[in-house]
């Protein structure tokens, strides 16, 4: 009989909020864990999945769509009766450029955040180092508050201590989600401030609110995420009155944006992301000229009003990580709703962010080394420092303006000047963003970090391959469509990484590619050699198929769905560059959420 590990994958929901709280793995015993009882703290689970939100219930089974399936008769779809569309994709080894790796461990044994809230994200999430809590707000006893029930509430009613240092906890545990990454401390600090002015504004503390009621274990806190949402608009308004607030309004604006989006009101989240915006470049959050710049005054001329100076390195870092943020955010809705970005590169001047151990510490390094995201696109690159200076976050940032100037179909000049940058990034990742691992029971997985990083980038190859496509799909963008099914595998059988609307949309990206090749190859009479595109199509929608209680990717099966239907002659691009085809809107991502992927905006 094989040795069972000694510690098995955690099924989902099952870690307690104490462990989720210090990322530590949880034994999940019950009623209590093994951890809490050695440290004589309560032990406290989150409420099913179904009992999180009241106010966006996951689907029944009945309103789930069904896996799409190829119905024309005579089809490849025949040859695949037998094969369980549930294993891995067809292609032999679709992620050849991940090196095995039995070295690493894996942090990501908690259920994924987004799945707990219900609330699927707008940009991919990327962990890092975690910061730690300071005491005492490590860990809060909300004992008292569960036995009280649901209370009887009104939109004046504040929340006590206790409640706001419950959902602080949550949103600083969660911070990878939620994306408006923060110096901890430095928050706690403010917030203990005697000095009212000095204190997060209450459009902050609202806004943070607004994004983790759904992940408490209270439902008197889950119910109140409209007046959260009412309080946070408000406070904002009144934030923007006073230039020292300005930040704190931008922070706020980029979470309720975020929100928006989460919960499929596009059109209120696009709103809100237009007007932070425009808000971060007026205040000169894009012209930060270093990582030490504390006054960084605007040139004169400008017409824009600076926002009050920083007073400490760590709050110069803090408005660095909330301007990238925005940035990242903005490109992430520009990509996948084909939009023109908010931000135009060529002017930004604030330096990429560092670790926050560089800026705790005052690094020497601080005062050179800055990095730039248009650094990607000098030959040879103008980083010379042999010290490495980027988060895991720098990498994302590079790989979405990578993937947002693919996005806009450049010519065929600009298209080989980004097939350069996209090598010399490929040369950029760090051997920890390349690696699988090996899960408890032996098999290989992927972390979170890594698999966003495979994801963007080779979804950027995908599409840049696609411009040009014309009688059939690029063997090179089938590659790397191919190459995205094997970190999909790997993500799915971990269970770890948090859904986000990139990765949606990637699939259904992915998935109409499959189909236009599958449908090429079956008109040409090449069942067999269709069947395996066939079964990559399934695979993908399997995968949609246990979340399509997010709206999202129920509206993605009902895409590819529509995508099978379709005849070649329709999915085939016109040879008319200007007047354009079916599938070049759809490969170069200019169409595909609305026409094929049944993606409404």
């Amino acid at each position: 009989m094989p040795a069972v590990p000694k510690h098995r994958p955690l099924a989902r929901g099952d870690a307690c909020q104490s462990c989720k709280a210090r990322k530590i793995r949880c034994p999940a015993e019950k009623p209590a864990c093994a951890n809490c009882v050695k440290k004589n703290r309560e032990c406290i689970y989150n409420p099913t999945p179904t009992s999180v939100s009241d106010s966006s219930p996951p689907a029944q089974p009945s309103t789930i769509p069904s896996i799409p399936t190829h119905s024309s008769s005579s089809s490849s779809i025949d040859l695949l009766s037998q094969m369980d569309i549930n294993s891995a994709p067809s292609s032999g080894r679709p992620f050849d450029t991940l090196q095995s790796s039995s070295t690493m461990s894996t942090s990501y044994d908690s259920t994924p955040w987004s799945q707990e809230f219900n609330l699927i994200g707008v940009v991919p999430s990327m962990m890092g180092p975690v910061q730690n809590m300071p005491s005492p707000w490590d860990d809060v006893d909300i004992t008292s508050l569960l036995a009280q029930g649901v209370l009887g509430r009104t939109e004046e009613t504040e929340l006590s201590v206790v409640e706001r240092d419950h959902l602080l906890l949550l949103y600083f545990t969660g911070q990878r989600v939620f994306g408006v990454d923060m110096h901890i401390s430095s928050f706690y600090t403010r917030l203990q401030s005697p000095d009212p002015a000095l204190r997060p504004h209450p459009c902050l503390l609202n806004a943070m609110y607004l994004m983790t009621c759904r992940g408490s274990p209270l439902e008197s806190l889950r119910r109140q995420e409209m007046t959260f949402l009412k309080r946070a608009k408000e406070q904002l308004d009144r934030a923007l009155k006073n230039l020292e607030h300005v930040f704190d309004a931008i922070r706020a604006g980029t979470m309720i944006a975020t929100w928006f989006f989460g919960v499929d009101s596009h059109m209120e989240g696009l709103a809100m992301m237009g007007m932070t915006v425009r808000l971060a470049i007026a205040t000169g959050l894009d012209s930060i000229r270093s990582s030490v710049d504390y006054l960084c005054e605007l040139t004169p001329g400008e017409g824009r009003k600076r926002d009050s100076p920083a007073l400490s390195q760590l709050e110069l870092a803090d408005r660095i990580y909330a301007f990238w943020t925005l940035y990242l955010v903005d490109r992430c809705t520009s990509i996948s709703f084909e939009l023109p970005g908010g931000f135009d590169v060529q002017r930004i001047r604030t330096p990429l962010p560092r670790p926050w151990a560089e800026y705790e510490t005052n690094d020497p390094h601080l005062t050179t080394c800055d990095q730039h995201v248009t650094d990607l696109f000098d030959d040879p690159s103008l980083v010379t420092c042999a010290q490495k200076h980027l988060p895991e976050i720098g990498y994302v940032l590079f790989a979405i303006e990578l993937m947002y100037q693919v996005s806009l179909r450049p010519s065929s000049p600009d298209q080989e000047r980004l097939e350069g940058a996209m090598a010399r990034f490929n040369k950029m990742i760090p051997p920890e963003l390349r690696q699988t691992e090996k899960s408890p029971d032996g098999t290989p997985t992927i972390t979170a970090d890594t698999a966003t990083i495979q994801f963007i980038t080779l979804c950027t190859e995908m599409l840049l391959y696609s411009i040009d496509s014309v009688d059939q799909p690029d063997p090179r963008a089938l590659e790397a469509a191919r190459k995205i099914l094997g970190v999909l595998h790997l993500l799915r059988n971990a269970n770890i990484g948090d859904i986000n609307l990139f990765a949606v949309i990637i699939c259904c990206r992915v998935a109409t590619l499959l189909i236009w090749e599958s449908k090429r190859l079956e008109a040409s009479g090449d069942l067999f050699a269709a069947a395996p595109y066939v079964k990559d199509v399934q695979f993908i929608s399997s995968y949609l198929q246990q979340l399509a209680h997010i709206k999202l990717a129920a509206e993605a099966l009902v895409g590819i769905e529509r995508c099978w239907k379709v005849d070649l002659a329709e999915l085939k691009p016109e040879r008319n560059v200007e007047a354009g085809g079916q599938a070049r809107k759809l490969l170069s991502g200019n169409g595909s959420r609305r026409e094929c992927s049944g993606l409404s905006g």
